[in-house]
């Protein structure tokens, strides 16, 4: 728990900075040139709502069979990943990764059935240094 200003937050300094960058980026609705694309698109589950950072992590390391954190402005399936880094899960034939809904702050999504995008990011994941495999 921080304080700032007299008043206690559930985020650190760094969340809050991230989640203004975030809502303001998302009014624009383009970052660096790409336009955002809907979650509503996928075949999805949400797994975990509401959460931190840490929580996402573990959530999906304990739930994945193999794990990469990836730096914020990756995509997986057109969705681009907020933040400093997010953690990407392979279950099966499934995606877990860490979500950033606006204004609703940070879920675990599973999409569903994408054998051929796991396959792309596996490729892509391990020609890039800046990725950092943890399971």
């Amino acid at each position: 728990m921080y304080i700032k200003f007299g008043i206690c937050t559930e985020l650190s300094w760094h969340e809050g900075i991230e989640r203004t960058l975030l809502s303001f980026a998302l009014k624009k609705k383009t970052i660096k040139g790409t336009k955002m694309v809907c979650l509503s698109e996928y075949d999805y589950e949400v797994l975990l709502k509401n959460t931190t950072i840490k929580e996402c992590e573990s959530f999906i390391i304990k739930n994945s069979e193999e794990v990469y954190l990836v730096p914020g402005g990756y995509k997986v399936k057109e969705l681009l990943l907020m933040g400093t880094a997010a953690s990407v899960g392979f279950s099966g034939n499934d995606i877990i990764f860490q979500f950033t809904k606006p204004c609703f702050g940070l879920f675990v999504v599973k999409l569903k059935n994408e054998t051929e995008e796991i396959e792309r990011l596996r490729n892509q994941y391990k020609k890039d240094k800046n990725v950092k495999k943890i399971k």
